[in-house]
């Protein structure tokens, strides 16, 4: 249970940096798409952060 508890926090701080990475630099973070701005940062990345953070405090709550 210590390693998912330390991969879910290593991603959730791995994709909270690219989001705000990507608010400030879209295209840094959004290369492989046409249409590049700050609200799909925000759908794309910003969704997976949230996802990670509540499987994170899932996960403390479990042990």
């Amino acid at each position: 249970m210590d390693f998912i508890k330390l991969l879910l926090q290593i991603l959730f701080f791995f994709f909270l940096g690219l989001t705000l990475l990507g608010l400030i630099r879209p295209w840094w973070v959004l290369w492989y798409l046409d249409y590049k701005n700050r609200l799909s940062v925000l759908k794309y990345y910003g969704l997976i952060t949230i996802l990670t953070g509540a499987a994170m405090l899932v996960a403390r709550q479990i042990e």
